[in-house]
């Protein structure tokens, strides 16, 4: 079970990243500016972060990229100046904030601090923005706006750090006076019009410089959205109107729902009646005017008065970590909006809509996708294939020569689907239908598509669909924030997963509502972004055949699950005939004949990851123990064709020659942990696993010898909590003649496979005595006697 490990690890990081711990500080003194000495503390109590044995506090100007000096994760030393003191359960730091910038904050009005462990997994608190100066500060009420019905009694609480002078607004009418209080008071009636007010409180501080501060909020009396069909041709999103760019129809698909505000930098980010969607049966929807042509606006849905959303057919999703993405990756990336930034870091997503956008011009015309027998498919992950400041797609274009001349036809992109943070695996995707911004931009992923396919390689993406993360907008709409899981109303998501190691938010696989999700999803990245096919992560998880935490049972052949995988592929064909798919199964071997077999006499065919990591590495570092390699071959499973998709390394495996050099076996002289001698003994795995017959993948730098353990830490040291940091790339291995000798021979076994017929097509036998390994590949029609010439 080769998705074992990774599903603990992301278990783990989801479980702690997903739920921050809510707790704020305390600051002293009260009022400070960027170059006093405060004192921050908190009062762990109570909490998971009372255990930890060192925190750190983490800082950053909202909305402005500033580099914070000691702003390091994983924690180390060098960090030391913001690690906080622990007296029990309290962590306390004195500091001067203009001390922990590279360059001055003394124009900025706010400072955003957290409390951190060494490592981001091992937990944090949410975040806080601290204000610079005298700062009035609503207490209540707590939301904003605020839904109240005619007739109710509003009460309202605002605190100053110092005694002040108060004066209440409605709608700029000054309605109340209170003086000399530092916490003010009022009981607001509710009347019946109008149907939104907006409140403005001043405090006028009694001594010192005199500040004002002000705080503001708004009311709304309930209203439900009013029933209007809608009209002709809008669906689920963004609808543009291709006649007029002035204008745009916003539609949210929310099953069960009373109203939807539409909110965004069209509305200055308040919740006006203007914007109060219509409802036709399970969709609301509103068209917008006045827009500027070309120019993107953010927004979100305000959802039965209490939950926010993004658009989760968005294809631009903004967050508050884009502050972190370089510029060169991601040029001119629109600003998190300030007005748009909440507590609960769940509601902190903004989708993105533009008029007027200038289509991608697509090059490539006449590209055909390998046959799946010839396939040799690399898989990589953007985030570690290359160095800080390089992880885009324009590299990743720059970087298509090498990838030729190794010979491969696919590209396997890790997911690349808009997921929480920066610089992850891409298995905890929140929306589906944008590319993450930190690899660049929509058109830039259509660009490194149209060039591969230019070079004859085509592009696979892998795709998480067995679950979704937080703030996923389908699992937000019906979801239980205590217990941070969905509720038994949700149309897409099962409250608890019904197999082993998923994690996250599980999809129900049977509801007509995932079905039509998934199916919208696969339809758009092959029509949009002309991509060739996917590997489904986890597609043993698609079942609600409820195992439990059996792991035996969840492998054994599922009636019900072939019969939603199959649906899947035939949806896909429908439209794109020639798509590859590709699961990520490790089931039943009667199972995966089965999806191998499918309509595989129509030219189609489901394909399945083959992992063989095990035995070629047994192999590979001298032993004879569990050493067997015949399951690389389809035919030695059973399968009528050769729709395995076999591997010695993936993103989920220890690499070969971090092994061989670890723990290799020696003999006299013979020493497999030398550099030389375990290198030979990949080009030798090497040319008996491209010759077998069938589709291969290599994981990158395969090619080179990559041997940093899948465990490396960022600070060089190997533990199993490290499995999905950053690691180092391998391209100076290129300077390294024994892993150039690798590289010819990888390029030499990948060129035959493509060249021959015999190693796509052919039929393997396997012998080996000990360690001797002996493959023989022969034509399914060879004959041992040579035709009669007579005849």
């Amino acid at each position: 079970m080769k998705k074992i490990i990774t599903a603990i690890c992301l278990v783990t990081i989801s479980t702690l990243l997903a739920q921050p711990v809510t707790l704020n500080p305390t600051i002293t003194p009260a009022v400070f500016g960027p170059n006093d000495d405060i004192t921050i503390s908190y009062n762990t109590m109570g909490t998971s972060l009372a255990t930890l044995t060192n925190a750190w506090i983490w800082v950053w100007i909202p909305g402005k990229n500033i580099n914070a000096k000691y702003n390091i994760n994983p924690a180390t030393s060098a960090a030391d100046p913001a690690k906080f003191i622990k007296n029990g359960t309290i962590y306390s730091i004195t500091f001067k904030p203009s001390n922990f910038f590279a360059s001055s904050i003394t124009s900025e009005s706010q400072m955003g601090v957290l409390l951190k462990a060494t490592d981001w997994p091992n937990g944090q608190t949410t975040d806080y923005i601290a204000n610079f100066g005298f700062q009035a500060k609503l207490i209540a009420p707590t939301a904003n706006p605020v839904f109240v019905n005619v007739g109710d009694n509003l009460n309202i609480q605002v605190d100053a750090p110092q005694t002040a002078d108060f004066n209440l607004y409605i709608d700029n009418v000054l309605t109340d006076t209170k003086l000399n209080l530092l916490s003010y008071t009022y009981s607001l009636p509710v009347a019946a019009s109008p149907s939104v007010n907006t409140i403005r409180i001043t405090a006028k501080q009694k001594t010192g410089t005199m500040a004002v501060s002000e705080v503001v909020f708004q009311y709304v009396l309930h209203t439900n959205s009013p029933n209007v069909v809608r009209p002709p041709g809008i669906i689920a999103g963004i609808n543009y109107n291709n006649t007029d760019a002035t204008k745009a129809t916003l539609c949210l698909w929310a099953p069960g729902k009373s109203s939807v505000y539409a909110t965004g930098d069209f509305s200055n980010w308040d919740v006006l009646p203007a914007h109060l969607m219509n409802r036709d049966g399970e969709y609301f929807w509103l068209e917008l005017n006045g827009l500027t042509a070309s120019v993107e606006y953010g927004f979100q849905y305000l959802v039965d008065e209490t939950i926010r959303v993004a658009d989760p057919f968005a294809d631009k999703i903004l967050d508050p970590d884009d502050q972190y993405i370089p510029s060169a990756s991601y040029p001119n990336l629109k600003i998190y909006p300030a007005k748009a930034k909440f507590a609960e870091w769940y509601k902190n997503r903004v989708s993105v809509f533009q008029t007027n956008q200038i289509p991608y011009m697509w090059q490539a015309s006449n590209f055909e996708k390998p046959k799946k027998e010839s396939l040799v498919i690399y898989e990589l992950l953007l985030r570690d294939y290359f160095d800080s400041g390089n992880r885009n797609y324009q590299t990743l274009m720059d970087t298509l020569p090498y990838l030729t001349r190794l010979g491969i036809n696919a590209i396997e992109l890790m997911p690349i689907m808009e997921f929480n943070g920066n610089e992850s695996w891409g298995y905890n995707p929140t929306f589906m239908f944008a590319p993450d911004k930190y690899y660049g931009t929509k058109d830039k992923l259509k660009e490194f598509v149209d060039k591969c396919h230019q070079n004859g390689i085509a592009v696979i993406l892998d795709i998480a669909m067995n679950h979704q993360d937080a703030p996923n907008a389908m699992a937000m709409l019906d979801f239980d924030f205590n217990n941070f899981k969905p509720t038994p109303n949700n149309k897409w998501f099962n409250v608890n997963a019904t197999h082993p190691y998923s994690v996250f938010s599980d999809m129900n696989h049977e509801s007509a509502y995932t079905k039509k999700y998934l199916d919208t999803i696969n339809y758009y990245w092959i029509n949009q972004f002309k991509v060739d096919g996917f590997r489904f992560d986890l597609s043993k998880g698609f079942t609600q055949t409820n195992s439990g935490s059996d792991v035996t049972a969840w492998g054994n052949y599922d009636v019900s699950r072939i019969a939603i995988l199959k649906r899947m592929a035939d949806k896909i064909w429908s439209h794109s005939p020639n798509a590859f798919v590709i699961l990520e199964h490790f089931a039943a071997n009667s199972e995966e004949k089965e999806l191998a077999e499918y309509r595989a006499g129509e030219n189609k065919g489901i394909m399945l990851w083959g992992n063989l990591t095990n035995a070629y590495n047994q192999n590979t570092m001298g032993y004879a123990t569990d050493n067997d390699i015949t399951g690389i071959s389809s035919s030695k499973r059973g399968w009528a064709v050769p729709h395995l998709v076999g591997y010695m390394e993936s993103h989920d495996e220890e690499r070969l020659m971090y092994k061989n050099l670890q723990y290799g076996n020696s003999l006299s002289t013979y020493n497999i942990k030398t550099l030389s001698t375990a290198l030979q003994r990949i080009k030798a795995a090497t040319t008996i696993f491209y010759t077998v017959p069938g589709p291969k993948m290599l994981w990158q730098f395969g090619e080179l010898g990559f041997d940093y353990s899948i465990n490396r830490c960022q600070d060089g040291t190997t533990n199993n909590d490290c499995r999905l940091s950053i690691k180092p790339s391998g391209w100076s291995f290129q300077e390294e003649g024994n892993r150039v000798s690798l590289f010819n021979r990888t390029a030499d076994m990948i060129r035959l496979k493509k060249s021959y017929n015999v190693f796509q097509n052919g039929a393997a036998t396997f012998s080996f005595d000990n360690l001797v390994q002996q493959v023989s590949i022969k034509n399914i029609n060879y004959t041992i006697t040579p035709p009669d010439s007579t005849q």
